[in-house]
């Protein structure tokens, strides 16, 4: 059976699909958290779905409010926005053991959720997770840059992923502060697997190597793949997340 629907959250309408367990399938859900700028069709998102058919389990995929098919101006947005929908579309749409799927800012957001769903969460695969990609950002500035910024109160980044630059004001940027979890004293107790490529140009292996000292159950690992880039969606990037996926299912 599948669900393609809107669910109303803070006066936004969020796109989602869910696809319901088959008869015989594995009592577990799976739930995709895209990057920014992202959305629910992209495919490593597509990918999964295809796997579900094999496997049966349940599969819930979403836009965040300001992306892809859910209302809402992502300018005016904050990463409490994304983390809020991400926890209600959870905890009221599936219905079994949760598995987090996490590309990019969607990483970060899966592995903060861990810390809030403990009980319905079974683990987590992170795909090139930007854990604090706002704080690392302004840690990357140059002075010069860093006085724009103070006087803007924005940032613009180049993207390889979007013609248009990306705009960050000093309001999501601190909006994000509470989110942050390279600097705090936290213990993931889940099975976690982190995906990262050498050829990621937009998160460093040094920051999947910190967050990596923060997970503490004995089925934990980070996998680097020599030749992969951030989006991790070559067929052979999609094998490496297939079997991160099983290992947790």
């Amino acid at each position: 059976m599948v669900l393609k629907n809107y669910i109303l959250i803070k006066k936004n309408k969020i796109s989602y699909i869910l696809k319901k367990k088959t008869k015989n399938g594995l009592k577990k859900s799976i739930v995709f958290l895209c990057g920014y700028r992202s959305d629910k069709n992209g495919k490593k998102a597509d990918f999964i779905e295809k796997l579900r058919k094999d496997y049966g389990f349940e599969y819930l995929r979403f836009d965040y409010s300001g992306h892809g098919e859910s209302s809402g101006d992502i300018n005016n947005l904050y990463l409490s926005d994304w983390v809020n929908e991400s926890k209600v579309l959870i905890e009221t749409k599936t219905n079994y053991p949760v598995v987090l799927i996490g590309s990019s800012m969607g990483g970060w957001i899966a592995f903060y959720l861990s810390l809030i769903i403990k009980k319905k969460l079974l683990g987590i695969v992170g795909i090139a997770s930007a854990f604090d990609f706002t704080s690392r950002t302004l840690k990357n500035l140059s002075t010069i840059e860093y006085k724009k910024y103070k006087y803007k109160k924005e940032i613009k980044l180049s993207s390889n992923y979007s013609k248009s630059p990306y705009i960050f004001t000093n309001k999501f940027i601190n909006n994000a502060k509470k989110f942050l979890l390279l600097n705090k004293k936290i213990k993931i107790k889940k099975k976690a697997i982190l995906l990262y490529g050498l050829k990621d140009t937009s998160v460093d292996l040094e920051s999947q190597l910190k967050f990596l000292n923060k997970l503490t159950h004995s089925e934990t690992s980070l996998i680097i793949s020599k030749n992969s880039d951030h989006r991790m969606s070559s067929k052979y990037d999609l094998e490496i997340l297939k079997n991160a996926i099983l290992a947790i299912l």
